[in-house]
């Protein structure tokens, strides 16, 4: 999945963080063209149900739809939010806000939040549409808000983790994480598990806090700085950490994918792995997608090592998604594989886009595909 990085510099005077992107020129780089795909047996052949078209480029993979009531919402970077229904793809309502947003929609608890890019988290009245309050957290917010009965967390661009009140954007707490020099641009949403939210930082460290108070429980490394320049030493969370039984997983960039023991407050476990995407857990194992389009599996029993693939070596695979005890992926060409968990063999294929694809959900019988152009396709098995 192609990032934009982005160089924070420190200023000690203000003690905060500003950030300059710069963007690579793929004309002066060396072209590698990406695998060839191999032929396969189809035995779970992708069927699509429906497509959509929506505004607006979304290279990062920010922009994930939500389910909430019976609806499918999502939100455009032109900040558009649509309601469609989940199994026929027809609309039922849409509203323009006028303003760019940075990230899909989340909702919950009869809100629905989206953020901007000046840095505004807003909330809606899930029923009126009608905006309730709206909070500048000081930087954007790269991925969809996670919404609770009384708080509603959010990762900004400048390293912070922040719940704010659910009934009036006010900020109850926050926790900010000490930026490196170089950072990739992205950020994966916090998870809320008993009372504890788990978020993964750009500096390459797992932290968990009491979600009421935001008070500090632990935090442990993903990976650690090895390198000796700052591109060596890039070692962003930018993705989820995934919970399975007492563990809690999480990948960097440039580092390993961790298991931390929740009971014991500390990694337990690790391998090494380069990924911006947070790892799937189906039928009982875990497998990673490394940034480089290679694919890592491990046992979750044991966590011993079981198949690892070069098929999609440089094809530039979005996030895998657990769908009906497959794994699902997509790639640059706009193909959807089917991947078997348990032998790492595809097993079914379909091109479901012209377009990169960037991210995938699932919900109930049908998964949903993103692509770079925010259109959104959904398909069953």
């Amino acid at each position: 999945m192609h990032k934009n990085l982005l160089l924070s510099f420190s200023l000690i005077l203000i003690s905060s963080c500003s950030t300059l992107a710069f963007w690579s020129d793929e004309s002066d780089e060396e072209t590698i063209e990406p695998i060839k795909l191999q032929s396969i047996n189809n035995e779970f052949p992708v069927s699509i149900q429906w497509k959509k078209s929506f505004k607006g480029s979304n290279t990062l993979g920010s922009f994930k739809p939500s389910f909430y009531s019976g609806e499918m919402l999502i939100a455009d970077p032109e900040g558009n939010i649509v309601s469609n229904n989940p199994q026929s793809g027809k609309m039922n309502w849409k509203i323009a806000l006028e303003r760019e947003l940075s990230a899909g929609i989340a909702a919950g608890f009869g809100k629905l939040v989206v953020s901007d890019t000046n840095g505004f988290v807003i909330a809606l009245d899930s029923a009126t549409k009608e905006i309730l309050w709206e909070k500048n957290i000081g930087g954007e917010v790269l991925s969809n808000a996670v919404v609770n009965a009384s708080l509603v967390l959010v990762k900004n661009s400048v390293g912070e983790l922040v719940a704010l009140n659910s009934s009036t954007g006010e900020i109850k707490w926050s926790f900010r994480s000490q930026l490196p020099a170089l950072t990739v641009r992205g950020t994966g949403e916090p998870i809320v598990e008993n009372g504890i939210v788990f978020s993964s930082f750009d500096n390459g460290r797992l932290a968990a806090f009491q979600l009421d108070t935001g008070f500090f429980l632990w935090d442990g490394p993903i990976s650690f700085v090895e390198g000796s320049s700052e591109l060596e030493n890039l070692i962003d969370g930018d993705s989820a950490p995934v919970l399975a039984k007492q563990l809690i997983f999480a990948t960097n960039y440039q580092g390993n994918i961790t298991a931390f023991d929740v009971a014991q407050k500390r990694p337990v476990w690790n391998s090494n792995a380069s990924s911006f995407h947070s790892p799937v857990i189906a039928n009982n194992m875990i497998m990673v997608l490394e940034e480089d389009g290679s694919i890592l599996s491990f046992s979750l029993a044991n966590l011993a090592p079981s198949w690892s693939s070069e098929e999609y070596s440089r094809r530039q695979l979005s996030n895998g998604a657990t769908f009906k005890n497959l794994m699902l992926v997509g790639d640059l060409e706009g193909y959807l594989h089917v991947i078997n968990p348990l032998t790492g063999i595809t097993v079914g294929r379909k091109k479901v886009s012209g377009n990169p694809i960037m991210s995938i959900i699932t919900f109930r019988e049908s998964a949903y595909i993103i692509d770079q152009e925010s259109n959104i396709v959904a398909v069953t098995l």
